[in-house]
């Protein structure tokens, strides 16, 4: 069968707009429609509406709690939530799924999330710990005997690694982020306890941190915001609010804006005083590479694609041993040029696409399933492979 882009876009679209979330759909809806409540969930499924969709949602939770699609439900809420930036309800719909699967480790890492974009200190604390034990507890999980699920269980082993490393960090900052000594100690002990060989136990321990990259990313997202203010031009307060807005998928527009300034600054600024050359040209090297990647994922959400792929490899010089960049590079670049190529009515923009989307597909990342989706696209529509 033949798929267009449009069709295409529309069934990578909702996966796009996941980002990099490993447990979408881990819950499955028991829909009888001969039952009310069966009924109810055939019309949350077909709903295309989001508000219609959240009413729906509230009402099925309302009137069935005991029902076994009610994580499900929950689910669908933390996918809406977390778009919509809405922290106080992901925190509410995280509890109620908890509340119905206590194992469920992507509720306490959305939980997680949006407590610190609230910069809410006693929930940190709290959904660090949680998302530390949950991780804990699903690294416990033995392998399948089905070959067909070691894939999965294989996704879910490394999320549950990245939850790991991501706590310990999260109670690490916070620690060291405290005027108050013996709270700072307190979640020092609580990381320590859970980790004694903690990588960042020792940042957990300083009264003070100084730099910018090592503060609790609230407060670094703050000093960055009001840092802007009086000097535009920075670019590691340009980078922080860029990269900060990028993971949440905010203010794209914004990202895109401050991706290309930039560019501009580190090809045009003098070498800073307190770095020595070797450092400056570590640091353009970085920053230029992170910068022609959000610039070039940026676009690619746009539709942009011609853009997108010029910026897109540009940084790929720069970014090859960050594989989550690496993988959402070749993603987008496979897509873009599939698009493209029906664009153009170009053969060769196919062929590129197959290369890119092969590259990410040959990564065990999130973009993988929607790389294979592609190049079944490319199969049929362009015969090439």
């Amino acid at each position: 069968m033949k798929i267009s882009v449009p069709a295409l876009a529309l069934l990578l679209a909702p996966l796009l707009l996941a980002g990099e979330a490993l447990g979408a759909d881990r819950h499955k809806p028991d829909v009888d429609p001969e039952t009310q409540d069966g009924i109810l969930l055939q019309r949350i499924q077909q709903e295309p509406t989001q508000p219609r969709k959240l009413a729906l949602l509230d009402k099925y939770l309302a009137e069935y709690p005991h029902a076994t699609s009610v994580a499900w439900a929950y689910e669908q809420l933390l996918l809406i939530y977390m778009d919509q930036n809405q922290w106080d309800r992901v925190i509410a719909a995280a509890e109620g799924l908890l509340a119905v699967d206590p194992n469920d480790l992507d509720s306490a890492h959305d939980a997680l999330k949006a407590a610190e974009a609230q910069g809410n200190p006693e929930l940190i604390a709290k959904y660090a710990e949680l998302d530390w034990d949950l991780a804990t507890r699903t690294l416990q999980t033995p392998k399948p005997p089905d070959p067909e699920e070691v894939f999965d269980w294989n996704k879910q082993m490394d999320f549950a690694r990245e939850n790991l490393a991501f706590s310990e960090y999260s109670l690490a900052t916070l620690a060291a982020a405290q005027t108050d000594e013996l709270k700072r100690d307190e979640l020092a002990l609580a990381l320590q306890q859970r980790n004694p060989r903690s990588q960042f136990l020792a940042l957990a321990k300083k009264p003070t941190v100084i730099e910018l990259a090592s503060l609790n990313p609230i407060k670094a997202l703050q000093l960055a915001e009001q840092g802007l203010i009086e000097n535009p031009t920075n670019i590691d307060f340009l980078m922080t609010v860029a990269d900060h807005d990028m993971n949440l998928e905010k203010n794209l527009p914004q990202v895109l804006s401050y991706a290309l300034r930039i560019l501009e600054l580190v090809q045009g600024k003098p070498q800073p005083a307190d770095l020595t050359p070797a450092e400056w040209e570590k640091k353009q090297a970085k920053f230029t590479g992170w910068a022609n990647w959000l610039a070039g994922v940026v676009y690619g959400k746009q539709a942009r694609y011609g853009l997108s792929d010029r910026y897109l490899r540009a940084a790929l010089g720069y970014i090859q041993e960050n594989s989550r960049l690496t993988a959402a590079a070749y993603f987008y670049l496979g897509y873009g040029n599939y698009a493209l190529a029906s664009e153009l009515a170009d053969k060769g923009r196919a062929i590129e696409a197959v290369r890119f989307s092969k590259l990410c597909a040959d990564m065990d990342s999130p973009f993988r399933s929607l790389a294979l989706k592609t190049l079944e696209a490319l199969r049929n529509e362009y015969n090439v492979e």
